[in-house]
């Protein structure tokens, strides 16, 4: 189970490091700046990650049914990211001897460049999941306590990405 738990923290770390929207097109001031934003966006704060809930599983009371089934659901993403990086690490490979000559094919590496964004959304998307099935398994008493839990101590530890703007 540790080795389980483990691989899913690691995968939900896509979550909070990777800008899963920037904001493009034009501002008030000209044209906008496009990269990723200052911190992770705020609908972030709204979910909770495998290793917050296994911290504070008795202090929110955590019923043994909830934590099987949030074991039940990490392992599921452990099995569809381990998919995912074997399929994205293939592509990248397939992308880097694209690129190794001196002069490349353009319309072949923005061709295979999609390939790798979209499995790359796809492990964003399946990161994201694992945290809305485990948002749903808990109740708005527990979501509570886990939001000032989650408040009392340093967001995302030494390393981590910034809090979000309050």
């Amino acid at each position: 189970m540790r080795s389980v738990s483990r691989a899913a923290l690691v995968a939900v770390v896509f979550v909070w490091v990777a800008p899963l929207s920037a904001q493009m097109g034009p501002g008030p001031g000209g044209p906008a700046v496009v990269g990723p934003p200052g911190g992770p966006p705020p609908f972030l704060m709204r979910v909770f990650t495998p290793k917050l809930v296994m911290e504070h599983q008795q202090e929110i009371a955590l019923t043994s049914a909830q934590s099987d089934a949030i074991k039940k659901a990490m392992n599921a993403a452990q099995q569809q990211l381990l998919d995912f990086q074997w399929r994205l690490d293939g592509e990248s490979e397939a992308l880097d001897k694209l690129l190794a000559s001196d002069h490349v094919d353009e319309t072949m590496v923005l061709a295979k460049l999609d390939q790798v964004m979209t499995i790359e959304q796809q492990v964003k998307k399946a990161n994201f999941a694992l945290l809305v099935r485990i948002k749903n398994q808990l109740t708005s008493e527990q979501q509570a306590k886990l939001k000032t839990l989650r408040s009392s101590r340093p967001f995302g530890g030494p390393g981590g990405p910034p809090p979000p703007p309050e």
